[in-house]
């Protein structure tokens, strides 16, 4: 009984999302009622309630997916190169998905939460002698690396996909790695 009891949840919870998409394209989030969705994914409303509690939890929920699948990828490898390229391929794979997590929701925050465990893996070269100026400027470059890195990312999947997400993952690698030899 426990597995049919899931099997409807997933089900509910992927005519959700599925209905939801459609509705982005048309309008805001916050345009988007519950009775609207509801009807678009033919689920009535204490179905909706039981799993969510405003439209944007499907988008939040979702987000997160996202966020787990990138965490898989940072540890799939411990070279930063094959780490951003799994990450743009991924992304690539469910063009839907992150069109609507990065023009709808704030896919930067997703990608600001993985830039800081690829940090937290790819440490600062011990090569470097940490003064108080060399830390701060360090810590400059990583935030430079960080939110230039999600602006290309952000541009590239709101051009949809105009680039293969290998020529992306090249061009951040070669700037992230430059910003690494300073």
């Amino acid at each position: 009984m426990e597995v049919k009891k899931d099997r409807r949840v997933q089900y509910t919870k992927k005519v959700l999302r599925e209905s939801l998409f459609p509705l982005l394209k048309e309008k805001e989030l916050s345009q988007i009622t519950i009775t609207e969705l509801c009807k678009t994914a033919d689920v009535n409303r204490n179905s909706f309630y039981r799993h969510y509690n405003i439209p944007l939890d499907i988008l939040l929920e979702l987000e997160e997916e996202v966020f787990e699948k990138l965490s898989v990828v940072l540890h799939k490898s411990n070279n930063m190169d094959e780490v951003i390229l799994l990450s743009c391929q991924l992304l690539e794979n469910d063009k839907e998905m992150s069109k609507i997590i990065f023009t709808k929701g704030d896919g930067s925050g997703i990608l600001s939460r993985t830039l800081s465990s690829i940090r937290n893996n790819f440490p600062v070269k011990d090569q470097i002698e940490l003064t108080p100026e060399t830390k701060q400027f360090v810590e400059m470059a990583y935030q430079f690396g960080e939110k230039g890195s999600i602006a290309v990312i952000k541009n590239w999947v709101e051009s949809d996909f105009l680039y293969p997400a290998e020529s992306v993952a090249q061009m951040i690698s070669y700037l992230v790695n430059k910003l690494n030899k300073l």
